[in-house]
This record gives structure tokens, sequence and C-alpha cells, in this order.
């Protein structure tokens, strides 16, 4: 490339990367006017195949595949006609100070020296966690006043009335008075579903990261996209919609981002030979019956359950 353009190497940072290198092109472009920035998200599960025997440490050879995807940015307001998307917030969130969120998920090597990503019970409130931490500074920048008066009365008279908020009742926000579509990064099903809950979201707003996951698998910092490119073959993403992309990574991090639709868009892009038969009238697993230890007891504390955030 040429010597004028600046260039940098986030590898390493999981399904994290995309949405951090995004912060990055963020934090340029108030320093660079007039510019572009490419972020290029990829996954290569060869150089990290676990061909140990530890089922915990086999998790990602069942999840992770490869692909990737590239983004354009710009700041040049010349150039808005041309654009799909506007960021409009982004909040990061990082718990590493605390030593059981840092290990919660870490490559290591088993007994008998092969490396794989070991996964520990503490994953699931790193997660909760880091999680609520980040709506916490998120929602009040994206939701109506209206709403978040509404949720202070009702939490209030709750706990004067000494009543535990129920699992299924999530974070108690109505989200959908701020935001139209949801991205929830395809990390596996159980990130899903525990996401959707919390949140109390449809089966409409996490069928895009269902499917991507069922069609792609886990791309780790690409499958944002792939859900997101869901959406747009499916013509649902309609000038002024908002999108909340929600991501984990080792570390432990988490990632929020909004975007705000600038067209209507309805490119079939890696969609395109498969949109029409999405979503499948069935997602029930062909292998599980083969693969049934897969969700043993050994394995539950891996079926996130956000409801119980902090």
């Amino acid at each position: 490339m040429r010597e004028d353009i600046k260039t940098f190497n986030l590898s390493g940072m999981g399904c994290s990367a995309s949405l951090i290198a995004i912060d990055v092109v963020r934090n340029l472009f108030m320093s660079y006017k007039n510019v572009n920035a490419i972020v290029v998200s990829t996954e290569s599960i060869s150089p990290h195949w676990y061909c140990g025997k530890e089922k915990s440490m086999m998790l990602t050879n069942c999840l992770f595949r490869s692909g990737g995807c590239s983004m354009l940015f710009t700041n040049n307001r010349d150039l808005k006609h041309q654009a799909k998307l506007k960021l409009n917030h982004l909040v990061r969130m990082h718990t590493g100070s605390s030593d059981e969120a840092y290990n919660c998920c870490m490559q290591v090597e088993d007994e008998s020296g092969y490396k794989g990503f070991r996964l520990t019970k503490y994953l699931v409130k790193a997660a909760s966690q880091g999680f609520t931490m980040n709506l916490q500074v998120l929602l009040p920048k994206v939701l109506p006043l209206r709403e978040i008066l509404r949720y202070l009365v009702v939490s209030k008279l709750k706990s004067a009335k000494s009543q535990k908020l129920k699992a299924d009742e999530g974070v108690g926000l109505n989200l959908k008075t701020g935001i139209e579509h949801f991205c929830i990064h395809p990390g596996g099903r159980a990130i899903i579903d525990g996401i959707g809950k919390s949140l109390g979201l449809s089966y409409y707003d996490v069928e895009p990261s269902r499917m991507a996951l069922h069609r792609f698998g886990n791309t780790s910092a690409a499958g944002f996209w792939y859900a997101l490119g869901y959406m747009e073959a499916k013509k649902r993403l309609k000038k002024g919609n908002r999108i909340l992309m929600s991501g984990f990574g080792a570390g432990f991090k988490c990632n929020n981002v909004v975007w705000e639709v600038l067209k209507d868009l309805d490119d079939a892009n890696v969609w395109k030979d498969y949109i029409d038969s999405y979503p499948p009238n069935t997602l029930v697993n062909p292998f599980m019956e083969k693969y049934s230890w897969f969700d043993d007891e050994t394995l539950k504390f891996v079926r996130f359950d956000f409801s119980q955030a902090p």
C-alpha cells in the first residue's frame, strides 16, 4: 500500500474485532478529514483447531467456520448520498480487571499439550455483567425519555413492594421504542436466545442472527455482517430505521453499536442464492443424536440466560 495509508492489525481480538476496529476508525476520523477507511474482518480456524479430547475445549471446533467481509467507511460528507448506514452510537465495555472474567475464555494447552479455547463457568456471569454495564451507558442515548421514565417509575413501585423481577421480564425496557432491528452476534444458539430473552425480543427480531448461524456458523468478527446482510436481503431495512449490534469477546469484552439506515436497502449480497429458502421449516439439528454429548451436563454452563443479569 502507499506510504500515506495507515494500517492497524487487531488480530487476537476474537469476535469483538469488527466493532473494536470501527471504534478505531471513528477515533481516526476525529483527526483526519475527508478520508476513507476499510475494515476487513475474517476468521481462520485452521491454526486454532483443537486436536485434543476435552469436551469443553471442542466447542470452538463445533461452532466456528471460516468466513470474512470488508466494510468501507468515510467521513467525507460529499459521499453521504452513497452511504448505507450512519454510525450513531458505539459503547465498549471491558471487564478484564476481574481475574475470573479475564480467564473465562482463553486459549490454553490441555494435559496432552494440545492448544484450544477453554471456557469456564464464569463465562455466563462475565457476559451478563458486561452486557448490563454496557446497556446502562447505551440505552439513555437511544431510548426516548418517556420510556426511561416509565421504567424508573415501574421499577420503583416494584421495589417498594419488595417484588423481584421475573426471569421472563428481561430488562423491563421496551427497546423497540428506540430500535427497530437487532443484530446479535451469531456466536451460538445460547447467546442468541439468551440476549433475545433478556431484551424481550420476538422470533422475528432474532431471526437474522439465527439464520446466519444456521447457514454460515460462527464466523467470529465477521458474523455481524452476515446477519445484517440477511436483513438487507429480506428487504427489512428502511430509511430511518435503527439497528442495534451486540457482541461479546474474550477479555472479557461486550460491545454495542447503533446504526441508522440512510436509505431503503435490498441488496441480496451473500444470501442471493439462499434467501428464498430462509427461514427453513425446521432448525432441528440432524447430528444431535450422534453428538448428543454436546448438550450434556458437563457443558450446561454454556447455555446463556441473561435474564439473571444483575
